[in-house]
């Protein structure tokens, strides 16, 4: 029997877990740190220590797991250089651990997705990141790479530029995806049956920039196309506090800079 973890929460209790699953053949241990520096982890709410991470990885190789797998963003707002050394380093880090505990270096994927901003959440006002960077960014990444065996993974960028025209889109859109479906996409959640070269010549055809609905930073008295629509989370008012946090918080790590 061989038992495969969802990814998992970082924090104390990953040290604990691997203790639990002796006797078991494992796979791989999946794990989200999101972003690998304290001062961007403050700005996204997601406080985790990389201590109980790296601990928690040395628990794991020394019960007899062999890969690791990270799963990390970029194109955050205020995203710099040194925010993807971090995913790098952290990845080599855990890589090395891996020698320590075991006499060999552990194979670590850093599967990096591009960030899209959603609504409903603070970042609903904030624009997407460009083509261009998100290319670069991928790039960086994997040029960074000394250690063969860390692995740099990322999303596929068109599919995630159009996830960020579909997430934050009116219905003007609509149209788009009528036309679309007309010229043969189907099942675009499958690498091998997505499209970007028809989606990106059907906005254009109708239209319709797609850049203004995924790239465009949003004032906060701009009336959102799901404003109307009641979730159970914490209300606008909420959102708007949490996005001027953010700002702030963008501020301070500027000035760090």
């Amino acid at each position: 029997m061989s038992i495969s973890l969802p990814s998992l929460r970082v924090n104390h209790q990953l040290r604990t877990l691997p203790q639990l699953m002796t006797g078991i053949r494992k796979a791989g241990l999946t794990l989200a740190p999101e972003v690998a520096r304290d001062d961007m982890r403050e700005q996204i709410r997601k406080k985790i220590k990389n201590e109980d991470l790296y601990e928690g990885c040395r628990e794991a190789f020394k019960n007899g797991w062999q890969r690791v797998k990270l799963y990390f963003l970029c194109g955050l707002p205020g995203e710099r250089a040194v925010d993807l050394d971090g995913i790098v380093d952290m990845a080599e880090t855990i890589s090395a651990i891996g020698k320590e505990v075991r006499g060999r270096y552990v194979d670590v994927t850093a599967s990096v997705s591009n960030f899209v901003p959603k609504p409903h959440t603070p970042y609903q006002w904030n624009g997407m990141q460009t083509r261009e960077y998100l290319q670069w960014a991928g790039q960086y990444l994997r040029k960074r790479v000394r250690n063969r065996s860390v692995k740099v993974k990322q999303h596929d960028i068109e599919c995630s530029l159009l996830e960020g025209v579909l997430t934050r889109g009116d219905r003007r859109i609509a149209v788009v995806l009528e036309e679309a479906w007309r010229r043969g996409c189907r099942l675009d959640g499958w690498r091998e049956c997505f499209q970007p070269a028809v989606w990106w010549q059907t906005f254009a055809d109708l239209g319709i920039d797609p850049t203004w609905y995924s790239q465009r930073s949003r004032p906060m008295t701009e009336v959102l196309p799901w404003d109307h629509i009641n979730v159970k989370k914490p209300g606008r008012e909420f959102l708007q506090k949490e996005q001027n946090r953010s700002v702030v918080q963008l501020e301070v790590m500027a000035e760090a800079t």
